[in-house]
Formats: structure tokens, C-alpha cells, sequence
């Protein structure tokens, strides 16, 4: 396990360097970073899927701590960062994400759960998993909003630096932005129905805070959804939102996870 942790860790580095050295460069085109960068990715994410698996052998089942769920949360960041990154090579996510799993999977050995929580019932296998795989997609349409936020602020003062010229044109970045709250939005809502469809007692599984949390976070995505049908909703107002609802979000579950596992253990 902690091999595969540490092997896996060296492998997003490794691309995260690739990815930002060609990004840098004058000429992107010289070096064709695609290929060793999805190889090493694809590496990447077994020895990470190992890693996780055998977590969860040697818990006995579902181990639900913060940083163990992180990992599972950046593993799909790290997929999801490989296909987009196909489509996209010169925007390729993974130069801010593979750095972001790097951190987790350190963060999984340094910092352990006291007291890893595990799943009280099996039936919340599919709760756990639409959550994590929304969460994912949330925490990619942040760093998307903080990015598009930047180059309209610059496009605006028309100062758009070097590294903000290689970027793909400002419509679409909030394309993609949109694209990635939708399906993060979907999963969501299929991820509280199957949460308030098996879990019995919010208060006793100390659950209410995520679960309102999640709530207010689920209504300020669908109101910018929304918007973005109505009224057309776009640039600040989009970023805005965005980084309101992921906010919710972030406190509803890796708030109150740090809270419940280390400061009330």
C-alpha cells in the first residue's frame, strides 16, 4: 500500500513537471506532451486505485476518513483531468490538478484518521460514490471559474499575459465551466436522493450539517443553472456563484469531516 502510494504520488509529479514545462514554453507545439502524459497518468491512477484499495481491505470495508476520502475524490479528478486533458492539450487541467492529488495522497499518510468512520450501512455505497464523483466535478468547475476569472479580468484591461494567450478562447473556458456543473449538478441530486432514500436518523449519525449544507449548496447550483438558461449568466456572475456553491459544499463535507474526526475526537 505504501508503495503504491508513494509511486503513484512520484508519477503525478513527474507529469505535473511535463505539463508546466511545456506549458511555459514559447513554442507549445515543439514538444508533444500528450503521449508520456497520459502514460504516466495511466500509471498514476493504478498504483492510486491500488493504493485505495487496499485501504479499504485492511479497514474491512468502506473506510470513510478525510483524507482516505479525498484521495477516492481526487482519483476521479485525475480521470477526469486525463480525458479532458486529451481534448484539450494545451489547457491541459492536470497542471493545477495532478499537483492537488500529489498533496492528497501525502496528506493520506502524514495525517491519518484517529478514528476512521466506516460505512454503517452498504446500501450507502451508492451515496458515497455519486457524492464523491459530484464533489470531483465541483472542485474541477472551481479551478475552471478561478482561471476564467482571471482571464476576463485581464482580457478586460487588455493585458492578457503570455501564459493567459495559450489558454483556449474565453467561450470555451465557460463552456466547459457550465459542462462540468451540469454533470456535477446531476450527480449531486442522484447523490441526495440516494442519501435521504437510506440514511434513517440525521441527527444521530451526526449528518444534519452535511445535509443542509449539501442542500443550500445543491439550490445555489441549480439557481445558477437556471440563470444560465433564463438569463443568460455568464463571466463574474457565473464565477461568482460558482465559487458560492462549491464553498457549501467544501464545508459540507470536508468541513465537517475535519471537524467530526479531529477537533471532536
Amino acid at each position: 500500500m505504501a508503495i503504491a502510494n508513494a509511486l503513484a504520488f512520484l508519477l503525478y509529479l513527474c507529469s505535473s513537471v511535463i505539463l508546466i514545462r511545456r506549458f511555459v514554453q514559447k513554442d507549445p507545439n515543439s514538444v508533444n506532451a500528450s503521449i508520456p502524459v497520459g502514460i504516466l497518468i495511466t500509471m498514476a491512477l493504478l498504483f492510486h486505485a491500488t493504493d485505495i484499495f487496499f485501504t479499504m481491505k485492511n479497514a474491512g470495508g468502506w473506510e470513510l476518513g478525510l483524507f482516505t476520502t479525498f484521495t477516492l475524490t481526487t482519483w476521479l479528478m485525475s480521470f477526469i483531468a486525463l480525458l479532458v486533458g486529451i481534448r484539450l492539450p494545451n489547457a491541459h487541467p492536470g497542471i493545477i490538478v495532478y499537483p492537488l492529488v500529489a498533496m492528497s495522497l501525502l496528506l493520506k499518510v502524514e495525517l491519518p484518521s484517529p478514528e476512521p468512520p466506516s460505512l454503517p450501512d452498504p446500501a450507502l455505497e451508492w451515496h458515497v460514490l455519486l457524492s464523491l464523483a459530484a464533489y470531483s466535478f465541483f472542485m474541477l468547475a472551481t479551478i475552471q471559474a478561478i482561471i476564467l476569472a482571471i482571464q476576463e479580468k485581464q482580457l478586460h484591461q487588455r493585458h492578457l499575459n503570455g501564459l493567459m494567450r495559450k489558454l483556449p478562447p474565453l467561450q470555451t473556458m465557460e463552456r466547459g465551466l457550465f459542462q462540468l456543473l451540469t454533470s456535477g449538478f446531476i450527480l449531486l441530486t442522484l447523490g441526495l436522493i440516494t442519501g435521504l432514500m437510506f440514511v434513517d436518523n440525521l441527527f444521530a449519525q451526526h449528518l444534519v450539517h452535511k445535509t443542509v449544507l449539501s442542500i443550500i449548496a445543491w439550490c445555489v447550483f441549480a439557481s445558477l443553472l437556471w440563470g444560465r438558461i433564463r438569463y443568460g449568466w455568464r463571466g463574474q456572475t457565473a464565477v461568482k456563484w460558482t465559487l458560492a456553491g462549491s464553498a457549501f459544499l467544501l464545508l459540507a463535507y470536508m468541513g465537517s469531516k475535519f471537524v467530526l474526526e479531529y477537533l471532536m475526537s
